[in-house]
């Protein structure tokens, strides 16, 4: 199949100084499922054989709690000409001195972009004024700075605080730092996750817009136990067919050589998962339609899970499919500058507000509810 990514997500660790519920690898402190510095770096090497991939994300897990080796990892990853980005909780944030701090070594090494992760899960255990330090302090040191608060209808997070505090939304405002709202996914916990009847309008309206997956067969992630996933998205542990093997058997480029053809990742690259699942509805009014799936992974788990949906797909493909297909290879030749460290800047922004992030956020959750964090930090050293 032809395949030609443009980013390289390691999984780094499950470690992590948070134990979010519903986390989608169930990350905690306890875990000590990670690769080495030395196979991260192999890995790396591996990659610059691609001239496809630009940028290189290391995530978790928890990244910053590889301490230094971090530090030379991005090193290496620069060397090899790749741009790169972190994904963390900013549990290493106490005070913007310090975040600036650890941000600068890391920009010595290299670092291009800084992403971080808060919401009503994560602040049980990071609490969101170190997020708001170390996007200052990103944003500073002229590094691309994102966050993604994390957000379902019975969610406790006071999100109005947060953006609040007046230089944090100085930044937001003149688009330094980068803010979104993005649901939070039901996994493997207990806790309630629902969203509002606007919320999943909203959120339907976004994966209809026509602009596709943004990672399967675009991002390539490396999982702490070496497997090569087409995708980085948070439900690739339970779709098998996103995993195409071991890197301890074979290198990056003989797994990609190996992939067999698959139309339905072409057309969830093109268009996502709500067209494959539109389209099976049509043909078979049977299959049920969507109750409580906001995120566009949450969709494709479903799409994938449903045998039907996918009978369905392979034995009566839509009429277009040869046009699909040549799309998808037309795209494969995108050029290398549209690859660089603002991509994610240039698909995320839109010109957000802090004025207009609260009103999406209050879209999120149900006018009944306690705007207290559910329970006190307990990790924070």
């Amino acid at each position: 199949m032809l395949i030609a990514p443009h980013t390289l997500s390691i999984v780094t660790t499950y470690r992590c100084t948070a134990e979010c519920e519903h986390c989608c690898f169930s990350c905690s402190p306890r875990s000590r499922v990670e690769l080495t510095p030395a196979r991260m770096r192999d890995i790396l090497d591996q990659a610059s054989e691609l001239s496809s991939i630009k940028v290189a994300v290391f995530t978790g897990g928890e990244c910053y709690m590889l301490g230094h080796e971090l530090d030379k990892l991005v090193r290496h990853a620069t060397n090899r000409g790749f741009t790169t980005r972190t994904v963390s909780n900013a549990f290493w944030a106490p005070t913007r001195e310090a975040a600036r701090k650890r941000l600068a070594r890391l920009k010595d090494h290299g670092l291009k972009e800084a992403n971080y992760s808060t919401g009503e899960q994560h602040s049980r255990f990071v609490p969101p004024e170190r997020v708001r330090h170390a996007a200052i302090a990103a944003a500073e040191l002229g590094l691309v700075s994102i966050i993604a608060v994390d957000s379902f209808g019975d969610s406790r997070f006071n999100f109005d605080e947060f953006v609040s505090e007046p230089e944090f939304g100085e930044y937001i405002d003149a688009g330094k730092i980068i803010l979104r709202v993005s649901p939070w996914m039901k996994f493997n916990g207990s806790r309630r996750i629902t969203y509002t009847k606007k919320y999943l309008k909203h959120m339907e309206n976004n994966r209809t817009a026509g602009t596709g997956c943004p990672t399967v067969l675009k991002v390539l992630g490396v999982l702490p136990n070496e497997e090569l996933c087409v995708c980085c998205g948070l439900t690739m542990l339970q779709i098998p067919e996103m995993r195409v093997g071991s890197l301890r058997q074979q290198s990056i480029k003989e797994l990609l050589g190996k992939v067999p053809d698959d139309f339905l990742k072409v057309w969830l690259s093109l268009y996502g998962p709500d067209a494959i699942l539109r389209y099976a509805q049509k043909l078979d009014p049977t299959i049920p339609s969507l109750g409580h799936h906001a995120h566009t992974c949450d969709v494709c788990r479903f799409v994938y899970h449903n045998k039907r949906i996918r009978q369905l797909v392979m034995d009566q493909p839509p009429p277009n499919m040869r046009d699909l297909i040549s799309q998808y290879v037309q795209s494969l030749v995108m050029p290398g500058a549209e690859l660089d460290t603002e991509l994610s800047a240039r698909i995320l922004r839109s010109g957000s507000k802090v004025t207009e992030l609260k009103e999406i956020h209050q879209r999120t959750v149900f006018k009944r509810r306690d705007l207290s964090v559910p329970a006190p930090c307990r990790a924070c050293p």
